[in-house]
């Protein structure tokens, strides 16, 4: 039989658990329907969990938007990145990662949660209008580390178009169901890339 201290342990665990459970699904939830139409109780329809679980953790619709979008903004790099994270080539990293024929099995047709939080709370609610814009600059924060990586002048600049274009495919693929605009953004990347690395070596000469 556990010791009392085992048992006090172990009835943490599942509290703070239960916690997580009830942020992951409704990160399902809020995907599917919009944070606007779906409601606290339609958030965890289907999980088991009963109401007086989820006010217990989450006071307030807002206070589970919150914990949502904290959740986001740890697992989009990873779920997008992720893929490629093993090409050693920055340049390359970036170019496959447009490439939806090489890196299949991301979620690419879902849009960004964090900028549908930021639309659907402007004017509303200034934290989860924060939060939302944290959780959609974690693409272009990546593309900075890769552009710096590869020794890009204004990485900043670069990392910013970046972002730009995923931020457009991801729109383009959400609209369409399908992730056809991953291709076309990979190409204006590769153009763009390109160019960046033509000033590069024009930057170069100049030194010489």
């Amino acid at each position: 039989m556990d010791s009392g201290g085992d048992m006090v342990m172990g009835q943490d665990g599942e509290i703070e658990g239960k916690k997580v459970e009830i942020v992951k699904h409704a990160f399902d939830r809020f995907y599917a329907g919009g944070f606007q139409a779906t409601g606290m109780e339609a958030a965890l329809a289907g999980s088991g969990i009963s109401k007086r679980t989820l006010y217990k953790y989450f006071p307030s619709k807002e206070d589970l938007i919150a914990a949502v979008l904290q959740l986001y903004s740890k697992v989009v790099v990873d779920e997008l990145f992720g893929p490629v994270a093993d090409i050693a080539d920055p340049r390359d990293q970036i170019v496959d990662f447009f490439d939806v024929r090489k890196t299949t099995g991301r979620m690419l047709t879902r849009g960004c949660l964090g900028l549908k939080a930021a639309q659907d709370y402007v004017g509303k609610h200034d934290g989860i209008v924060e939060l939302g814009i944290s959780a959609n600059s974690r693409g272009e924060a990546k593309f900075l580390e890769l552009c710096q990586r590869a020794g890009f002048a204004e990485p900043e600049r670069l990392a910013k178009q970046l972002n730009l274009i995923l931020q457009g495919a991801l729109a383009l693929a959400h609209a369409s169901g399908d992730t056809a605009p991953f291709l076309l953004a990979k190409d204006v990347a590769s153009t763009l890339l390109e160019k960046a690395v033509g000033a590069r070596r024009k930057k170069a000469r100049s030194k010489h």
